[in-house]
């Protein structure tokens, strides 16, 4: 009896409130409005006449047994995004990021030089509106908000039926896998196309790459100060942010 009284739970919790998938692929396309990200200057004006308002990138995010791998797709030779010059909006090929509960490992080509970036994963503080919702590929998201560094806000959707704390690039720390983001200072906003249930085939591991750099964050930034020398400014901080996503 008491065998039957658990099954008729089940069956009632997964007709009420949906089927709970701790394994999962998510397509993500990332859209990013080149026009408000090259500013009101006078000099960017004649470069907006020869390149496309908005850019889509493709990306893939796989998750099973707490950890994702995340990866660019390159675009199709004539997709708009490969008629855009690389100083204005970089290619997706080579990212990949391998997120754990504690860690994470970014993998990105930066001024044709493969580096990768080691660290402990971002803490954020994530304020979850009880209202807002948004249907993104078929599933019901709840609506939080962050701010990372004090400057960046951050706006997520995220689906209680994908079991895993993950999310597109370095964002995470939700109660379920995040399939909206948005980043309006970098005029930029990722969303699912689809999801699949397929992940379990997939090897969670970074492709193997015979030359990088390697890096924690704080290295990195290190760095990037020892370029710019003793002009490190608000322009110089933004830039190492930015370089991140």
């Amino acid at each position: 009896m008491r065998v039957v009284l658990i099954m008729i739970g089940f069956l009632l919790n997964s007709t009420l409130f949906g089927q709970f998938h701790d394994s999962f692929t998510i397509h993500f396309v990332k859209k990013t409005n080149l026009h408000k990200s090259l500013g009101n200057e006078s000099w960017t004006e004649q470069i907006k006449k020869v390149i496309p308002k908005y850019v889509n990138d493709k990306f893939i995010l796989t998750y099973k047994n707490g950890t994702s791998i995340y990866r660019g797709i390159v675009n199709e030779e004539g997709d708009k995004s490969t008629q855009v010059p690389e100083w204005v909006h970089s290619s997706v090929a080579g990212i990949e990021i391998l997120q754990t509960k504690d860690s994470f490992k970014l993998r990105k080509d930066i001024m044709s030089i493969n580096v990768q970036i080691k660290d402990t994963i971002w803490k954020l503080n994530w304020r979850i509106n009880a209202t807002e919702r948004r249907n993104i590929a078929g599933f019901d998201c709840r609506k939080a908000v962050a701010t990372l560094n004090d400057t960046i806000v951050i706006y997520a959707f995220y689906a209680e039926e994908l079991i895993g704390s993950t999310g597109p690039e370095l964002i995470q720390g939700l109660p379920g896998a995040i399939l909206g983001l948005g980043i309006p200072k970098y005029n930029t906003t990722w969303f699912a196309e689809k999801v699949e249930f397929n992940a379990k085939k997939f090897q969670l591991t970074l492709l193997p790459k015979k030359k990088e750099k390697q890096y924690s964050l704080k290295s990195f930034k290190d760095e990037m100060k020892s370029i710019w020398g003793g002009r490190w400014d608000k322009r110089a901080e933004d830039m190492y942010w930015k370089i991140l996503f």
